[in-house]
């Protein structure tokens, strides 16, 4: 066991309180409310984004539907003043052909009627996605206008978590050349492996590590060791604080 007298482990349970306000800090910095906050609102931007996209996908494809329609109901238009324009020139004397003519006429202003039709079908649906996207892109506004918000405040709170975590940091740093480095590299092991407590203060007869009562023998044989003790229930280095 390394070997190690009482104060230079009471500056190690130092050490262990700057290393717990770290690990403390750099928890919240990693799950900061306001963090969440701007993850969930950032989905939404994200699936609300995707749901404009395709109503914005499916109303190009109704103008362009509307649109091959007008020029369907023009062409056909035109083809009917041609006809009719034939059959009242006075230049046909065919009865037969006369017929052929005013039927093609007929048929082709049915034709019409049901491209009119059509277009005006896909002009209602075309209102019902225009009105839709209004809709979305009114809701999408206010929601970026929401994660811009968001973020300030995520920023503005993990920047003060930093500052103080930085703090602390530059402490550690301060303090870790005051222990022994064998004595380091040991409490180091024991954090990995302790959840990041490899040395906790033995208050009456409990053990600050895992918050167990020790038996009296056992905080006997601590408080009369002058060197390194560990818990008997958690492994982790014991110091004597009162």
């Amino acid at each position: 066991m390394v070997e190690a007298s009482h104060p230079a482990l009471v500056e190690l349970l130092e050490l262990q309180k700057i290393d717990s306000a770290v690990d403390r800090l750099t928890s919240r910095l990693n799950n900061l409310p306001e963090q969440a906050e701007l993850d969930e609102l950032e989905e939404r931007q994200r699936s609300l984004e995707a749901r404009t996209g395709e109503r914005e996908a499916a109303l190009d494809e109704v103008v362009a539907r509307q649109r091959k329609l007008d020029t369907e109901v023009d062409n056909v238009g035109k083809k009917i003043a041609h006809e009719e324009a034939r059959l009242n020139a006075g230049d046909i004397a065919n009865p037969r052909e006369l017929s052929a003519i005013g039927a093609e006429i007929e048929s082709l202003k049915r034709r019409r009627i049901r491209f009119e039709d059509e277009d005006l079908e896909v002009m209602e649906e075309r209102e019902n996605l225009e009105r839709e996207l209004k809709g979305l892109t009114d809701q999408l506004e206010v929601l970026r206008t929401q994660v811009s918000e968001a973020i300030v405040k995520r920023d503005a709170a993990g920047g003060q978590v930093t500052e103080e975590l930085e703090k602390f940091k530059e402490r550690r740093q301060g303090w870790v050349p005051r222990v022994d480095p064998e004595l380091l590299a040991f409490y180091d092991d024991l954090r990995r492996s302790k959840h990041g407590v490899g040395a906790a203060a033995l208050q009456g007869s409990m053990c600050l590590g895992c918050h167990m009562q020790l038996p009296a023998q056992e905080v006997a044989r601590v408080r009369a060791n002058k060197g390194m003790s560990r818990c008997d229930e958690c492994g982790r280095i014991l110091v004597v604080v009162d």
